[in-house]
Order: C-alpha cells, then structure tokens, then sequence
C-alpha cells in the first residue's frame, strides 16, 4: 500500500533536522550555512555546514544533519519521478566534466575571492576558449559552484572559493577527474575483457590509459600526477573519518607501550608524525619506495625527528626488519586484490615476533543497510573507486579473517575498532600474531 503522507512525513523530517542543526548553531554562536563566499562575511567565522565527522559538533547536531540530507535526497527521487530521476542521473557525469575543465585551466584561482571578474578576462588569463568557458561555468552555476554575480561576470560561492583556498582538496578532486573519473568509464570495457581477473594490471584505469602499469606505477612515471595524487590523499587526511586526528583518536595507541612502530607505505610520513606527536612514549619507521621516501620534508614538527625515521623498502617484498613490535598500514590492502593484499601481509610475518601486532586502518564494510543511507552511499562509492582503479575493493571483517587466515593462520583479527555505529571509513583493524 502507498504511504499517502510520505512526502509530507519527509517534509517534517527535513524541518525538525533543520531547527536541531539551527538551535545547535546558536548555541555554539556558529554562523548558518551560506552559498556566500566567506570573503564575503563580516561574521569572522569560517565554519560552513555541519561537521558529519568532528569533536566540536555533538552528535545530535551530527545525526539531524545526516537525516536531513537523506531526507532531502529522497524527497527530490519522489517529487521529480522514475524517469526524471534516471535521466538526472544519467547525466551527471556532465558535472565531473565541468569540475575537471575547472582544475584543469585552474580556473578558481583566477577567481578574485573578494570581487568578480568577466568571463571574457578569465578566458584570456587561463586559456580556456570563452565559448566552452560560458557553457561549462553555467552547468556549475547550477549547482552552486562559482556564481554569475552580475550579468557576464563570474564570482565566487562558498563552494568554489575552497577550491581556490584549499589546494590539497582541489588535488583530490583532480585525481578523482583526471585519473578516476576516466576509469569509470571503462569499466563496462574492463568486465567484458577481463570478466575473471582482480590483476591490478586489467581494471578500468589500463583500458582507459592504455597501460599495464598499476596506477602506482603509472603515477611514478608521471611526476605532475604523483603529486596531485599525493598532495590529494593528505588533503583527504586534513578532517572527517580518513583523518590523521581519527586514527590518533581511533585506537588506544598508549596501550601499546614503549614501541616501535613500522608504518608500511606511509609516504610522507603525516601519519606517523601526527601519532608521534600525541603518543611520545612511541617511535616510528615510515617505509616506502624511493620515489615517496625521497621527497619527505619534515617541515614545522622537525622536533620529531628523533622518533620518526624513513627508510627505502617494497612491501612486495619480504621485510627486511626482525622482531617488530607493531606494523601499521593505512589505506593500504583496499589498494590491492585479494592475492597482493594476502602478499603484503605475508611478508610482514618473518619480521614478527610472539604477541606483535599489525595494526590495519580501513573501510570495514557492515552488512547491507546497517549503515546510514549517506554513510552507506560513501562506502559504497570507495568500493567503486578500488574496483576502476585497482581491480580491488573494499572488505567486510570477514574478508579480512579470510586475508589473514591464507597470509598466516597464526594471523588472528583481535578487534574492529569503530568510533561510531554509523562509521565504516572510521575503523581500525586489530591483529595479533599467535604462535
């Protein structure tokens, strides 16, 4: 039977989240949600929206947030219809075209953050035809990206202006454009080819860039991409639940002791430097290839160098290193199909010792619909990205068992450490080693 009062009972939902999140707002003088630059406010606060991920947002605040969004969403699906709503959909990857012409003639930066410029100007300064210009800002206008402040003129929203400020995030979202975007579109290609494979070397991305190289690979051969992709991953660790400041705060590192710690593929080291920060009574090892090891810099936290060191290892190959206290690798095995993933953990094993531990941050996927729709969609999104990229995916806590089980038997999954019941990138994964 049809549910007369849905659209209404979604209307309330929508309303009642909204006064939650406003009343929040108040209580913690915080400004409400603007389109408006914040260049353009004289408030003097910076926040915009709602935290879904952060300690100065309480959880009520948090869970009226996620509520209102999903109500929202569903609330378009059910006014605009089956078949708009398809059609909507089928055409949205228009937007991420429109984003990738924008990080691709950098056009935010050349934005004024503090006034407007012409269409016609910022044509000249970036090198974008002013034809294909008009056109893609105006799809973005839309979606309140960049706004036509005045006829001909293009300014900033409080979304276009983090593009310009934020020059990690925009990383990011090069990567997704300029690497993943371009994978996705071959998958279809990449299961009709490869219908049996989880090779690294037949994914989306291969067909797409008409390589055998992983994408590891291929992005050491191209410095500008190894970069973006760098610079993109920190920015992704800058907040939220894949935050440097969620695995300091994610798991009981002080339980540990005086111990060293081996961070397996930890690039620059951010990670570790921030665990060392908060944990003084712990000191690190950072391993990676040359290409990520050699371009470290320790910047400001040079005082932790002392207790933060790199070396040059492949974690394909057997480490080189004995009686380890604690391995830790962070967004590692969802890189990799199952057999890799199974091989980076069986080259740990020589290097452990009775009770060592391996420490593993990543997606723990919960059965289906045991997360919040929005939550579930992001993980859901992630698995996506592993499979165009990597031929790889996301995994449930028993796929992990089973990785462990076939790396070693004596590999045993002691806890999922979870910050919140409606979490999945937020977990970290506990292992002991048993003799």
């Amino acid at each position: 039977m049809t549910d007369s009062t849905i659209l209404l009972d979604l209307a309330a939902t929508i309303s009642n989240a909204a006064l939650t999140i406003t009343r929040h707002n108040l209580q913690q003088s915080k400004p409400a949600p603007s389109f408006l630059p914040e260049s353009s406010r004289t408030s003097g606060i910076t926040t915009n929206g709602v935290s879904l991920a952060g300690k100065k947002d309480n959880s009520e605040s948090q869970n009226a947030a996620i509520s209102l969004i999903q109500a929202a969403t569903d609330l378009q699906i059910l006014v605009s219809g089956p078949e708009n709503y398809l059609k909507s959909l089928s055409y949205s990857y228009h937007d991420i075209t429109a984003i990738a012409v924008v990080i691709e003639f950098d056009l935010a930066s050349k934005v004024p953050l503090s006034s407007s410029i012409s269409f016609s100007e910022l044509s000249a300064i970036s090198g974008c035809p002013i034809g294909r210009l008009q056109r893609v800002l105006r799809l973005l206008f839309v979606r309140r990206i960049f706004q036509e402040s005045q006829p001909g003129y293009v300014g900033h929203t409080s979304i276009s202006e983090l593009l310009a400020i934020d020059q990690d995030l925009t990383a990011f979202l090069g990567h997704c454009t300029h690497e993943a975007f371009p994978a996705a579109s071959r998958l279809v290609d990449s299961i009709r080819q490869y219908p049996d494979t989880e090779e690294p070397s037949q994914a989306g991305f291969n067909i797409a860039f008409n390589t055998t190289d992983p994408l590891f690979t291929f992005l050491s051969k191209h410095p500008d991409r190894f970069d973006r992709f760098n610079r993109g991953m920190a920015g992704l660790s800058k907040s939220g639940g894949r935050s440097d400041q969620q695995v300091v705060d994610g798991f009981p590192w002080d339980s540990l002791g005086k111990a060293l710690v081996v961070d397996v593929g930890g690039g620059n080291g951010h990670v570790s430097l921030s665990l060392a920060e908060a944990y003084p009574q712990l000191s690190f090892v950072v391993q990676d290839l040359e290409a990520a090891i050699s371009s470290v810099k320790y910047e400001s936290r040079s005082t932790l160098q002392d207790r933060v060191h790199f070396e040059i290892q492949d974690m394909f190959q057997t480490q080189t290193r004995r009686g380890v206290d604690v391995f830790y690798l962070r967004h590692i095995l969802h890189d990799w199909p199952d057999d890799y993933a199974v091989k980076i953990l069986k080259n740990l094993v020589p290097a452990l010792r009775p009770e060592s531990r391996i420490i593993i941050s990543d997606s723990v996927i919960p059965p289906p619909e045991h997360l919040h729709g929005l939550h579930e969609k992001f993980v859901r999104y992630l698995d996506m990205q592993m499979m165009v990229l990597h031929n790889a995916r996301e995994r449930t806590e028993e796929d992990f068992a089973q990785l462990l089980a076939r790396a070693d038997p004596r590999l045993k999954l002691r806890k999922v450490w979870r910050r919140g019941p409606d979490t999945a990138a937020s977990t970290i994964i506990e292992v002991v080693f048993e003799e």
